[in-house]
């Protein structure tokens, strides 16, 4: 009796082991695993203050560990509140690798706020930035011009490491300009209103491509061939902003259409197509996020989104 009893306890552990492990097979086929590579955006305005975009800045996050493209009003704290919001890669002492598109102030304003804010809140290693021709000016004077600020954070009290204020700014050519353990990154030149770059992140998951502001760029095109992720600039057809004059052709030089970047996306067939940088029309006359989907989506059979601050992809 004692060994029949012993037997159906037996089988029974074994199906019941055959049942988990069924269902923890189950469980991890059907759950996917997390993308190691993250793309947050962090600012998809203009130069126009929406209280609801900051400015031009994404980060690619790779592994826990951030690359910021450029630094828009907003960008720290934009950072902060992806943190919170679980991107713990994007805690601000971790912001230390920067790539400019372009000197405009929109891009850029942010820069001394991510130099100054970062230090002051622990960052103890010195800033890589890389960019256009001018960065190092830029930040030789954005530094000087702080100098009361740095002499009296790490000569007073405060005691900061003057480790932590190094800023190394490196101007950039076309060509691969920065390489870790974590991804590999390659600037290509732009057509916009000044010398501008896109960059191409090669990450060992997903291949991700930002344009900058630019027209329609044959760089944008040659970097990314059914690439994962293009996050690209775009203005309405129908977007008129009251103070520039000369806006349609200061548009067809220097910015792309919502048709022509339709016809980026069917030569360049990403996996998602992500629009940031979009205008949404001059004040009193919205456009609206639902007419910039209609204008790329007559032509363009991809999957496309329309970015806001703080989506992660």
């Amino acid at each position: 009796m004692r060994d029949r009893h012993t037997g159906v306890k037996l089988l029974a552990a074994v199906v019941s082991l055959i049942i988990i492990s069924g269902y923890s097979t189950f469980s991890q086929q059907s759950v996917p695993a997390a993308p190691r590579t993250q793309v947050v955006l962090l600012g998809t305005g203009t130069p126009r203050p929406d209280p609801q975009r900051s400015g031009p800045a994404t980060a690619i996050v790779v592994n826990g560990t951030p690359y910021l493209i450029d630094v828009g009003p907003g960008v720290v704290r934009r950072a902060r509140a992806a943190d919170e919001r679980g991107i713990k890669g994007l805690a601000v002492t971790n912001l230390r690798t920067v790539f400019i598109t372009h000197l405009h102030s929109d891009h850029t304003v942010g820069y001394p706020d991510l130099i100054f804010t970062t230090w002051v809140q622990g960052r103890k290693g010195p800033l890589q930035v890389y960019g256009p021709a001018g960065l190092q000016t830029m930040t030789k004077y954005i530094l000087l011009a702080w100098q009361a600020d740095i002499d009296t954070r790490t000569r007073g009290l405060e005691q900061r490491s003057a480790a932590g204020v190094v800023v190394e700014a490196h101007d950039v050519k076309p060509g691969v300009v920065y390489q870790d353990a974590n991804v590999k990154v390659t600037a290509f030149a732009t057509n916009h209103a000044m010398e501008s770059y896109g960059y191409r992140f090669d990450a060992s998951d997903r291949t991700v491509v930002i344009s900058g502001d630019t027209n329609p760029s044959q760089g944008v095109i040659d970097n990314c061939r059914q690439c994962d992720v293009l996050i690209h600039e775009a203005y309405s057809e129908d977007h008129r902003p009251a103070n520039v004059p000369d806006w349609l052709e200061y548009r067809s030089k220097y910015h792309t259409t919502t048709t022509q970047l339709a016809e980026i996306a069917n030569k360049t067939q990403p996996k998602l197509l992500v629009v940031y940088h979009w205008g949404g029309g001059a004040a009193g006359r919205p456009i609206s996020e639902e007419q910039y989907l209609a204008e790329i989506q007559r032509t363009y059979r991809g999957k496309v989104v329309i970015g806001h601050d703080l989506d992660v992809y």
